[in-house]
C-alpha cells in the first residue's frame, strides 16, 4: 500500500511540474514581479549563489523555481523579497534535474533589484533570531566559527569554503555537519542520557528531547529536510529507547507517505532516502547491536549506543551513499566512534551558548568563545583523520543496487540476530576491512595502456605501465574522477601532471588525496609564480594536498618516466598566458616495449593547447606522425586544421567532452578532419573510458560503451 500510495503521489507531482514547466515556458519572455520566498539557504556557486525558492505573481499562481542571486547575497531559507525578472525554463542538460527536484524554471535577480540595506528583506522572527547568531559566531567565533554555524544553525557555506567539510566527508562524517536523521539522533541520544544521569524520569527525558529538537531544528531554519529529520530521528529513538520496533515501523512508514503526499518531488529525494534508509535501519538493528553491551552497562552508555545508532545507520545507507558519492570512507567506523561525543558536545554547548548570547549580547563574546572552545576537539579529530592518505577506497557502483546490498546486509544481520555477540561483531568488522583491503590493494597487473578517463566536461588521462601509474589532469567533478578511478582500479599514483590551471583540468585535485595519493605534482615551468587567480587556487590546492614539497616544474625537453613510457615535454617555450590553454603542457610520450631503445608506439598529449601552438612545435614531433592523439581543447574548432591533421594522422583520437555541454564541443569539423586522415575517434561523452592497451605487435582500443 505504501508503495502504490507513493506511486501515485510521485505521478502526481510529475504531472504538477510538467504543467508548471509548461507555464514557465509560456511566461518566460515576459518580466513580470515575483513574490519569492527561499524554501532553502542560499549556496555559493560559480557564478554567485542561488536556492529553491517558491514564486508567486499578482494574478495568484505559484511556482517552484531556481533563484539565482547576485555574487553576496547569502540569503537564508524563509526570508522573502519582491524582485522583477523573467522565468527561464531549464536547459537540456538541466531539464532532468529541475524536474525531480519539482522546479518549473529558473528567475535571475540582478544587482540592482536585489533589496539594499535600506530596504531590507522579510524575515520570521525564527529567521531573524538565525541570522542573528551566525552574525554573532561569525563575529566572535574564532577559527572555528564556520564548524559552529554548521553545527548550530545549519549554515554550510562557510565551512565548505573553509575545506573543513570536505575533511568530514573524507572519513565518514558528513552526516555530523548537515541536519539529518543520524545527526539529530545521536545528540538526541546525548542529551537523555544526561537527562538520566539527573535520575530525570522517562516523561521528563522524552519532554526534554522533543523541546530540545524542536528548538535545534527552529534554530537552523525549519527547513523541510531537518523537519523530515527531526520526525526520522524522534522515530528511530523511539525504537532505540522502547524496543518496540513495530510501532516504529508503522510510524515510519506514515511519516514517508505523508512527506511524499505533502510534496510528490520528495519520492525523487536523495536526503529523504538516506534519511529514510538511517532511520529504518536505526529501527530494525540498533536495539540489537546496543544488546551486544548488555552486560557492561556503563560501556553501553558511553560506547555501545553511539555505535549502534551509527552501526545501524551505515548498514542501511553506506553502500547507497557510496554508489552516490563514489567513494566509501575506510576511517568511518572508527571516525564515528571517536567523533560522537566529541559532535554531541560540541552540539549541545554550542546551542545552549549561542542562544543565551542571542538573548543576551553583552556577553556574546564569552559565550561564542565557549561554544568555539567547545567545537574544537571535534575540529582537531577531523582534521587529523583527514589528513591521512588513501582514507576513501573509490567506488563504482550503480545505486539501486547497492540499495539491494544494503538490503542483502539487513537480511543477513536479521539471520544472525540471536547470535550477535561481541565477539561476532568484531569478527563481522575484521571480514570486512580485509575485504576491503584487497579491494583498495588489489592483485594482477593491468597491461600497459593509455586510458581517457568519463569525467565529464574536462580532461582525466592515466598513463600506466606494470605497478607504475601518471594521471594528466583531474577533471572537475570529483564524483566522476573517483568513480573512473574506481573501474581502473587505481588506488596510487606515481605523480599528477596538470597541464595547465583552468579548472576543467585541475578542479578536482583536492580529492586526489583520499582515493589515490599522489607522490608528485608536475607542472609547466613557471606556473607556481604566476600572479593569476587560477594559478594561485591550484598551488593553493597543492599546499592543501601536501604535494607543495613534491612540485616539479617540467619544461622544454624535459622528459617524464612512467614504467616502459618516457614523456617528452614539447611544449610551452615560456608562459605567455597566464597559464592558460596556450601555456598547456604538451607530452610526447614513446612507449618501448621491448626495452631496446627504440619507440614502438607513439601518443601525444595537447591538454587546451590548439592548432597555433601545435603547429609551433609540429618540427618536434616523430616524421611518421602519433599513433595515439589526445585532441586539443576538448576538440573545438580551433583545436585542430587541415595541416596538422595530416602531419600528425593519428590512428587513434582521444577527446574528452560532456554531455550536451555548453561550448559545442566537439566541432563537427575536427571530427571530420579526424575522419577523413582515417582516424578512429572517440569521445567520452559516446564511449566513456576509453582504454587503449599497448603491445609490440598492436593498439588495442575498448570502451566502456560502444555504440
Amino acid at each position: 500500500m505504501l508503495a502504490s500510495v507513493a506511486l501515485c503521489a510521485f505521478w502526481g507531482g510529475a504531472l504538477r511540474g510538467s504543467m508548471a514547466l509548461a507555464d514557465a515556458e509560456g511566461r518566460s519572455s515576459d518580466s513580470a514581479a515575483w513574490r519569492v520566498e527561499l524554501t532553502e539557504d542560499a549556496r555559493r556557486g560559480d557564478f554567485g549563489w542561488h536556492a529553491e525558492a517558491r514564486l508567486s505573481c499578482e494574478d495568484g499562481r505559484t511556482l517552484r523555481a531556481r533563484l539565482n542571486l547576485p555574487e553576496d547575497a547569502a540569503l537564508l531559507q524563509g526570508q522573502s523579497l519582491t524582485v522583477a525578472g523573467a522565468l527561464r525554463p531549464p536547459s537540456e542538460t538541466a531539464a532532468e534535474y529541475y524536474w525531480g527536484a519539482g522546479l518549473a524554471a529558473s528567475l535571475t535577480v540582478s544587482g540592482s533589484d536585489f533589496p539594499s540595506e535600506e530596504r531590507s528583506l522579510d524575515s520570521t522572527p525564527f529567521v531573524s533570531l538565525r541570522q542573528r547568531a551566525l552574525d554573532l559566531i561569525d563575529a566572535h567565533g574564532g577559527g572555528n566559527a564556520p564548524l559552529l554555524q554548521a553545527l548550530v544553525c545549519g549554515w554550510r557555506p562557510a565551512i565548505e569554503e573553509s575545506g573543513l567539510y570536505d575533511c568530514f566527508k573524507a572519513v565518514g562524517l558528513a552526516h555530523l555537519v548537515a541536519v539529518s536523521g543520524a545527526h539529530l539522533s545521536i545528540v538526541s541520544l546525548f542529551v537523555a542520557g544526561g537527562l538520566r544521569l539527573l535520575r530525570c524520569g522517562r516523561r521528563a527525558t522524552a519532554l526534554t528531547s522533543a523541546l530540545f529538537l524542536i528548538g535545534y531544528v527552529a534554530f537552523t531554519g525549519m527547513p523541510v529536510s531537518a523537519l523530515r529529520a527531526a520526525i526520522m530521528a524522534a522515530t528511530g529513538l523511539f525504537s532505540l529507547w522502547t524496543d518496540r520496533r513495530n510501532s516504529a515501523l508503522s510510524a515510519l512508514g506514515l511519516c514517508l507517505l505523508l512527506f511524499v503526499g505533502i510534496d510528490p518531488s520528495a519520492a525523487l529525494s536523495v536526503s529523504l532516502a538516506l534519511s529514510a534508509g538511517s532511520t529504518l535501519g536505526i529501527v530494525l538493528f540498533a536495539p540489537l547491536l546496543s544488546s551486544a553491551f548488555a552486560g557492561h552497562p556503563r560501556l553501553k552508555r558511553v560506547v555501545g549506543d553511539p555505535i549502534a545508532l551509527t552501526g545501524a545507520s551505515a548498514l542501511a545507507t553506506q553502500p547507497y551513499a557510496a554508489a552516490l558519492f563514489s567513494q566509501l570512507p575506510l576511517l568511518s567506523p572508527l571516525a564515528n566512534l571517536v567523533a560522537s561525543p566529541l559532535f554531541a558536545l560540541a552540539c549541545l554547548v554550542g546551542f545552549v551558548a549561542v542562544l543565551a548570547a542571542c538573548l543576551v549580547p553583552v556577553a556574546a563574546p564569552w559565550l561564542i568563545g565557549v561554544a568555539s572552545t567547545a567545537c574544537a576537539p571535534l575540529s582537531l579529530v577531523v582534521d587529523a583523520l583527514a589528513s591521512l592518505s588513501g582514507t576513501c577506497l573509490p567506488i563504482d557502483a550503480v545505486p539501486l543496487a547497492a540499495a539491494a546490498l544494503s538490503c542483502g546486509l539487513c537480511l543477513a544481520l536479521w539471520a544472525w540476530w540471536p547470535r550477535v555477540s561481541i565477539r561476532g561483531l568484531t569478527a563481522a568488522v575484521t571480514g570486512a576491512a580485509l575485504i576491503l583491503g584487497l579491494l583498495r590493494f588489489p592483485f594482477g597487473m593491468a597491461p600497459d595502456a593509455i586510458v581517457m578517463l568519463d569525467v565529464g566536461q574536462g580532461d582525466a588521462f592515466i598513463v600506466r605501465s606494470g605497478e607504475n601509474v601518471l594521471l594528466i589532469d583531474t577533471g572537475n567533478q570529483d564524483a566522476l574522477l573517483k568513480a573512473a578511478l574506481a573501474r581502473q582500479r587505481v588506488g596510487r599514483l606515481d605523480a599528477v601532471a596538470v597541464t595547465h590551471s583552468d579548472d576543467d583540468h585541475c578542479g578536482s585535485l583536492p580529492v586526489l588525496g583520499d582515493v589515490a595519493p599522489a607522490a608528485a605534482l608536475l607542472v609547466p615551468e613557471g606556473l607556481p609564480a604566476c600572479g593569476c587567480r587560477a594559478c594561485a587556487e591550484l598551488m593553493e590546492a597543492a599546499e592543501a594536498e601536501g604535494l607543495a614539497d613534491d612540485l616539479v616544474e617540467l619544461s622544454l625537453g624535459d622528459t617524464v618516466r612512467c614504467g616502459r613510457f618516457s614523456l617528452t615535454v614539447l611544449w610551452p617555450e615560456r608562459l605567455a598566458d597566464d597559464g592558460g590553454n596556450a601555456d598547456s603542457l604538451c607530452l610526447l610520450a614513446f612507449w618501448d616495449g621491448d626495452g631496446d631503445g627504440a619507440a614502438e608506439w607513439t601518443a601525444l598529449f595537447t591538454g587546451d593547447a590548439e592548432a597555433e601552438q601545435l603547429g609551433q612545435l609540429s618540427d618536434r614531433l616523430p616524421a611518421g606522425g602519433v599513433d595515439v592523439l589526445k585532441v586539443g581543447h576538448h576538440g573545438s574548432k580551433k583545436s585542430l586544421d587541415a595541416s596538422l591533421a595530416e602531419r600528425l594522422s593519428p590512428a587513434v583520437a582521444l577527446i574528452g567532452v560532456g554531455e550536451h555541454n555548453r561550448y559545442g564541443h566537439p566541432s563537427q569539423e575536427v571530427l571530420d578532419l579526424l575522419d577523413a586522415s582515417g582516424c578512429a575517434t572517440y569521445c567520452s561523452n559516446e564511449a566513456g573510458d576509453v582504454v587503449v592497451a599497448f603491445s609490440e605487435d598492436t593498439l588495442t582500443v575498448s570502451a566502456q560503451r560502444q555504440g
